[in-house]
């Protein structure tokens, strides 16, 4: 906003000048400066213009002078300063009456002033204004393009906002997560402590485009404190994908359109610095996918070409390793779900995998973190020389990201996958492959949301590197052996299943088992009797046991439904 009518009453020129009516409209803007001396001066007008009247346009009679005033506040004008003495006697009622019921100034000055003095005095006025609007709208770009240059912390990008706005500023990402927040300066360091992110329904709302919009911002109240009513927000958005927030605050001062321009500016730059960020993520993230891929090939030796490239993406294997695989539990399903766009699931999968990295790194410094479709892939060196106590620390750093997972995505589990520790560097491909193993014997067993370790998996992953090279013979080895109890327990609903699991699991025991199941015995013998007759098996030899055990694992593997 420019000049208003007080700024141009506060001129030595209008110094005897005197506000009849409208006084609530003082603040209304003055763009220019113009004699009305027509009578339809109301056809010339374009809005903002401070009209200049004798009524010399105008008979005596009142209705042509309120008609006339009429036509001007219509029109969109700031406001009617009339010299009485020549053309009228005086200012009437019916004017007066026009300027209260439309909050529109009516201002009188002496008969002596000349209208030359006024519009020269207020056109000097209105071009000073409009050269100091240009001067800090240089210094608004100027400021910013110097955060731009200068590498744009989101901390300068707040400092210098708020330095221009004289108002508090708040930054943010889409996830309503506290980038930077600063206060101008002289402002009490509590208040800091208020200006909090907006809330996910505020930011959903803008997201969605519920939120109520006014002009460029989205103004809502502010309930945090007194010294200020209410907030405006501006989204960053990149290529129309919305990354963030930048906000300020208003009270009985409101922004005005170099305000404005302060802010947006800060939400471009934010917006250019989120770019940077976006094009170094994804350059990162191909650059590691590369190496895993070249990882997993065998393309490297045991020679120094794969340390290196591991180095460069900041981590240190020279000294051996274990791998850590975290994995999104039904991912499609999840997408599918929320109705989610590609952007968003972008947005929730780097979100994902920078939450994942950061407690990685907060246990194991030299680590080498990196993103592959819906896992997050961690090779975990020794810190020091002491690899004695890596599994325990990666323990603990798989259950951190589990719970860290859980808080910021309610919606999903994360399974994590844990290999073994390999001292020779030229293992590291390996030690992938038995936390991706621990992992997918995990969800086949139906054990999502679990930390499965390798070394825990026993006899699964060998029947899982079967199904994997031979997936038939897998197959065909459940038919022979658990699939007709399976189908008798689904037509005759009974637990030959459950009974032969037991049995199994305390040591072959009937007496045990009947325990366990709250079964007479008598029923645990008939029951192991019709395994025996549906499988061709006896559950009483030891060879035959075995074949039995294997094969319910089968049946796990294979996610048969009992």
């Amino acid at each position: 906003m420019g000049l208003s009518v007080s700024d141009i009453l506060s001129l030595p020129v209008l110094s005897e000048a005197k506000i009849l009516a409208g006084k609530k409209g003082i603040n209304r803007e003055v763009s220019l400066v113009t004699v009305g001396e027509v009578p339809d001066i109301g056809d010339w007008l374009t809005g903002n213009e401070l009209v200049l009247s004798t009524f010399f346009a105008t008979d005596a009679s009142p209705e042509a002078q309120a008609e006339f005033t009429r036509r001007i506040i219509k029109a969109g004008a700031s406001a009617l300063i009339v010299k009485p003495g020549r053309f009228i006697e005086a200012v009437g009622p019916e004017i007066i009456a026009l300027g209260e019921e439309n909050d529109f100034p009516i201002i009188e000055v002496p008969g002596e002033v000349r209208w030359t003095h006024i519009t020269a005095g207020i056109s000097e006025r209105i071009v000073g204004e409009h050269l100091s609007l240009l001067e800090r709208s240089q210094e608004i770009h100027s400021s910013m393009l110097d955060v731009v240059i200068g590498g744009g912390s989101w901390q300068s990008i707040a400092d210098t906002a708020a330095g221009l706005l004289d108002r508090p500023v708040v930054l943010e990402n889409s996830y309503c997560e506290l980038l930077a927040r600063a206060l101008p300066g002289g402002a009490g360091k509590k208040l800091l402590e208020k200006l909090e992110p907006l809330g996910p329904g505020e930011a959903d709302a803008i997201r969605k485009g519920a939120a109520p919009r006014e002009e460029r911002v989205y103004r809502t109240p502010f309930e945090n404190g007194k010294e200020f009513t209410s907030r405006v927000t501006i989204p960053i958005a990149v290529s129309g994908d919305i990354l963030g927030y930048v906000s300020t605050f208003e009270n009985d001062r409101p922004l005005n359109d170099l305000d404005m321009e302060a802010v947006e500016s800060a939400a471009t730059v934010a917006a250019v610095e989120m770019g940077r960020e976006l094009a170094r993520l994804e350059a990162e993230t191909r650059l590691r996918g590369d190496f895993l891929d070249d990882l997993l090939a065998g393309a490297f030796d045991a020679g120094p070409t794969m340390l290196q490239r591991a180095s460069f993406l900041g981590g240190d294997l020279s000294r051996g390793c274990m791998c850590l695989v975290v994995d999104i539990d039904a991912f499609g399903d999840f997408v599918i779900g929320q109705g989610m766009s590609e952007p968003e699931i972008q947005r929730v999968k780097n979100r994902y995998f920078s939450k994942v990295k950061e407690i990685v790194r907060s246990y194991h410094q030299d680590a080498l973190v990196t993103p592959r479709s819906d896992n997050v892939i961690a090779f975990l060196p020794p810190e020091g020389e002491d690899a004695g106590r890596l599994e325990s620390t990666a323990a603990s750093t798989a259950t951190r990201i589990r719970s860290a997972c859980r808080e910021l995505f309610p919606e999903f589990t994360v399974t994590i996958g844990l290999g073994r520790f390999h001292a020779d560097p030229a293992e590291t491909g390996r030690a992938y492959r038995e936390a991706q193993t621990a992992l997918q014997v995990s969800q086949r067993l139906g054990e999502t949301g679990n930390i499965a370790s390798f070394d825990d998996m026993g006899i699964y992953k060998l029947l899982l590197s079967a199904m994997e090279e031979d997936p038939e013979e897998v197959q065909n080895f459940y038919e022979e052996t658990i699939a007709r109890i399976v189908r008798y327990d689904k037509e005759h609903k009974t637990d030959l299943v459950g009974t032969l699991e037991t049995y199994l699991g305390n040591n072959r025991s009937i007496a045990v088992t009947a325990e366990a199941m709250f079964t007479h015995r008598h029923t645990i013998r008939y029951r192991l009797g019709r395994i025996n007759d549906l499988t061709g098996l006896d559950v009483n030899k030891s060879e035959d046991q075995e074949k039995l055990g294997f094969g319910l694992k089968a049946m796990r593997l294979l996610r048969k439904e009992l």
